[in-house]
């Protein structure tokens, strides 16, 4: 097991995720494989495209109501190459209903984690057996797992078979590990690309038109914090994105992303390739350069956009974006040209169809590169490499152990206090002192079933919400008083990202809308955040990862209230606290806790986590979260959400202790509105 040392604090989340600064070297796993040529690497060859040959362009044309629009002919199209006209070859409207179109649905098992990927399932189900079960095109479904793509064979467009076959396809339990439920990660980032590139790979011998939607929270989302790459790695990232481009057109693929998290198109602080810019809505791919190359320029987000394709967050009604994409194949028309002269190899060429129409938008593929770069590059590393194959490198280019994950002999003597003696638990806990013991453990079912019910309301309602945030950071003597402290305030933005909770779905901006970095960190405060979400670990699916007891009755202000304990099981969560490396580096904590639940609507109004047992490798003696929720209303939802109000923590570390106060004020309705449009 790789130890952890030194440690500097950085950043803390409570309820999923926890950040730190890494003294220690930081190490990052990538693989970008590019399946089609990596199996005859060592043979490898120049790639050459052949002077003036043709680039086809399937163009799907759209009016402001996202209706696909038949009947247009060829003079009605205008084509830029880098905003020059270039003469139509040839076109043709085709109706998809006589042309060979095939759809391949694509669950991501790895980043959609157990309660997305029920979500999932289910709504394919739904999508393959409206109209009876009769599907427009030969249509199959594939997982990625963490061992790649696993392929339905055969396409069908009897949809109750595919169905069918769908509720007997078993998903590897190791593709829900301790990864699940947390979004998208390097990782989960890595998995994704190397897929999709196993995929495609495949589909570019076979003829004929293919639809690829991927079902996965990660349509948005690319690397948060790019690394520093050296010349050699962004020349590598460059020669990747440019396969694809290339690989993209031969295969006639477009690739559709289904984000099951109901977010808005693009988050603060996260910048595209494709340029999705909150300040003017417009969106353009501008190419990957061999120069400034990065990790997100191969998010799968962007080559949706790059394909022609989508990327769509309906939340938990998915079955109706897929219907969306696969509208797409219902009329487009093939529009064929000759690039012009190579001036310089690699160079990216924008494209853009203008319809004469002003009200119709056409959406094809965003641009090409004037000519494959040479050789095969399959490894971050710019080097040849075997199909398969995983480097695991440092910033510097040192092969290494994967990270650390938190060690189940961590949990091995762990003595939850949910089984003391109350008299024990209260010396721990004071407020317990007013408690009215339990008789027995005959309501604990039923408390658990309807408290479930409403955390499942709250997931389904949330959406996304800003609210305006106070927080005190404080440094602590031994004996707990205050040294130093430091006051901030801040708009906190609450992202609702399906499946992944925590930090990672909320981010503090300023008063003009930019995102804010970790705020004290520089004067050694620590940098917490995640509470607004921190009841999700008690909505139904989740409740079995966890033990309970009734612990008795108590008066929570004027309300009545259930008492709890609760302690996660080691071995069985997939929604843990995590300390998380600047660079990457991971290492998961468990919790056990009090839960205080309102007697008449069963809402959750305060939390108490602590650490299931003390993670000494790190020097984490203490990590205690308390957390009040109070009622707040919205015109679109017909009861109150219940959101934090205030939020304590308390950590001891490495000999040192902090606290830091939240308070959370003036929540409100977060909208932005991205129009996907081209560069005028």
């Amino acid at each position: 097991m790789r130890m952890l040392r030194s440690l500097s604090l950085m950043a803390f989340a409570w309820g999923r995720r926890v950040n730190v600064r890494e003294r220690f070297s930081v190490f990052l796993l990538m693989a970008w494989l590019l399946q089609a040529h990596a199996a005859c690497a060592q043979d490898a060859k120049p790639l050459t495209k052949r002077e003036g040959s043709p680039i086809r362009l399937d163009v799907v044309v759209t009016e402001e109501s996202g209706a696909v629009v038949r009947g247009l002919q060829m003079e009605d199209f205008t084509l830029l190459d880098n905003g020059v006209p270039r003469a139509v070859t040839s076109f043709e409207a085709v109706d998809g209903q006589q042309a060979p179109v095939e759809v391949i649905l694509v669950i991501d098992a790895v980043s959609l984690g157990g309660r997305g990927l029920a979500v999932a399932r289910e709504e394919v189900r739904k999508f393959l057996k409206a109209d009876q079960g009769h599907l427009d095109y030969p249509t199959t479904f594939a997982f990625l797992t963490e061992t790649g793509i696993q392929f339905h064979l055969g396409f069908s467009k009897d949809g109750k078979a595919i169905s069918a076959a769908l509720d007997h396809f078993k998903v590897p339990q190791r593709s829900m590990g301790r990864d699940t439920d947390r979004g998208v990660t390097r990782a989960s980032f890595q998995s994704s690309f190397e897929g999709f590139a196993q995929l495609l790979a495949e589909e570019r011998e076979k003829s004929g038109r293919k639809l690829i939607v991927w079902i996965s929270p990660g349509g948005q989302t690319v690397v948060q914090q790019e690394p520093t790459l050296s010349a050699e790695q962004r020349q590598s990232i460059f020669h990747n994105a440019v396969e694809i481009s290339k690989q993209l057109r031969e295969a006639d693929v477009t690739l559709y992303i289904v984000d099951p998290s109901g977010a808005v198109d693009t988050a603060p602080g996260i910048d595209f390739r494709s340029h999705l810019r909150p300040s003017d809505g417009t969106a353009f791919i501008a190419g990957a350069n061999p120069g400034t190359a990065r990790l997100s320029d191969l998010d799968l987000g962007l080559i949706a956009i790059e394909s022609g394709g989508l990327v769509l967050h309906p939340g938990n009604d998915l079955a109706s974006s897929l219907r969306k994409c696969v509208a797409d194949a219902a009329t487009y028309y093939a529009i064929s040209f000759h690039p012009g002269p190579v001036d310089r190899p690699g160079e990216y060429h924008h494209l853009e169809v203008r319809v004469a129409k002003p009200s119709l938008t056409a959406r094809t593929i965003q641009g090409y590169y004037s000519e494959p770069p040479e050789g095969v590059f399959t490894a971050i590393s710019g080097k040849p490499g075997k199909a398969g194959s995983k480097n695991v490198l440092d910033l510097e280019g040192r092969e290494d152990a994967a990270p650390a994950t938190a060690s189940a002999a961590v949990y091995a003597f762990a003595n939850p206090y949910l089984d003391w003696p109350l008299t024990q638990l209260t010396e721990l806990i004071p407020d317990l002192k007013t408690l009215q013991p339990a008789p027995d453990q005959q309501q604990l079912p039923v408390i658990l079933k309807n408290m479930g019910r409403t955390v499942d309301d709250f997931v389904r309602n949330i959406g996304d919400l800003i609210a305006r945030e106070d927080v005190t950071q404080e440094k602590l003597n031994a004996d707990g008083k205050v040294k130093a402290k430091e006051r901030v305030q801040d708009n906190y933005l609450i992202l609702h990202h399906g499946y992944e909770w925590g930090s990672r779905a909320e981010y503090r901006m300023d008063d003009q809308g930019n995102r804010l970095g970790p705020i004290g960190l520089e004067k050694g405060y620590l940098v917490t955040s995640g509470a607004a979400l921190s009841c999700i670990s008690f909505s139904t699916v989740v409740q079995p990862q966890s033990r309970f007891r009734y612990l008795g009755d108590d008066r929570l202000g004027s309300r009545e209230t259930y008492v709890l304990g609760f302690a996660q099981n080691p071995g069985e969560v997939t929604s843990t606290t995590v300390m998380r490396g600047t660079g990457g580096h991971e290492v998961d904590l468990l919790t056990q806790g009090i839960l205080w639940v309102d007697k008449d609507s069963f809402q959750i109004l305060r939390l108490r986590s602590d650490l299931l047992a003390p993670y000494k490798e790190i020097g984490l003696d203490r990590l205690t979260t308390d957390v009040s929720f109070g009622e707040v209303r919205f015109q679109d939802v017909p009861n109150p959400l219940w959101l934090p109000s205030d939020a304590d923590v308390f950590i001891d570390i490495a000999g040192k202790r902090y606290r830091n106060l939240h308070r959370y004020t003036n929540y409100r309705r977060y909208r932005v509105s991205v129009k996907i449009g081209t560069v005028q």
